[in-house]
């Protein structure tokens, strides 16, 4: 006699998802020391403007840190990691489980949300130990008090946003390494494509501005914080949806 399991999708996706973040922990050593590395060139002159006024013998010089560098160097590490995640080496071990594309996908796409959410955290983290660093080694009295200290919401807020972007970020990262399994051709028209893509974008910056900077503004200028998490957690979706699709075109084991 034999007895047949039925295994519900949800399971199966819960399973994968554990199994990722186990196998992918150093994942979480590398954002750390990338954003150690960010830390360090914020903290050693990564200024955003410096200005310097003389008279009767007398400097003045203003700077203006910012902590951008940490999220930059964020973007890159989850870029990298979400446009590898989807190759063969990270895609195989899907196979020691009863699943298919769905499931491999939704697990994927669950590692990416804690992963997005785990750099959010971080990068407003961090942010505060610049403010920190600065304030102790360079001293209060040369500081402006406005808008160095920041509340619990405004810090619950930045983890938010933050983690949102890299979310869809990571997404996009995702679905291009999705999209370069398709063909093997597709691994130097796609780098190439995407070189071309920016080197117009900075020439049409020049002389069309509104031309570049409307589809970032689509997200970064939105006021409203419910269209704001509509429009990121839309755009997602569109994305997954598409990788999903695209998965079922590449070749199985």
């Amino acid at each position: 006699m034999m007895s047949l399991t039925e295994i519900s999708l949800g399971t199966v996706v819960k399973k994968q998802y554990i199994f990722k973040l186990r196998s992918y922990a150093n994942l979480y050593v590398s954002l750390v020391i990338t954003q150690l590395i960010a830390l360090l060139f914020t903290i050693g002159g990564m200024v955003i403007e410096n200005r310097g006024i003389g008279w009767n013998n007398i400097f003045l010089e203003v700077k203006f840190y910012s902590s951008l560098g940490i999220f930059i160097f964020t973007v890159f590490w989850i870029l990298i990691y979400s446009f590898i995640l989807p190759f063969p080496s990270y895609r195989y071990p899907d196979f020691s489980f009863v699943t298919n594309r769905v499931s491999s996908n939704m697990a994927n796409m669950g590692f990416l949300i804690t992963a997005a959410i785990a750099g959010g955290v971080t990068v407003t983290l961090g942010s505060l130990l610049v403010r920190n660093i600065i304030y102790y080694i360079g001293g209060n009295e040369g500081i402006l008090s406005s808008n160095f200290w920041v509340s619990g919401g405004d810090l619950f807020t930045s983890m938010a946003v933050g983690s949102l972007y890299l979310l869809l970020l990571g997404t996009i990262g995702y679905f291009l390494g999705i999209l370069v399994q398709l063909h093997r051709s597709l691994y130097l028209i796609l780098p190439a494509f995407i070189l071309g893509l920016l080197i117009y974008a900075i020439y049409a910056a020049r002389t069309n501005p509104g031309l570049v900077s409307q589809p970032i503004l689509f997200f970064v200028q939105e006021e409203a914080p419910v269209l704001f998490i509509l429009k990121i957690i839309g755009s997602v979706l569109l994305l997954w949806l598409g990788a999903t699709i695209l998965s079922n075109r590449v070749e199985l084991r």
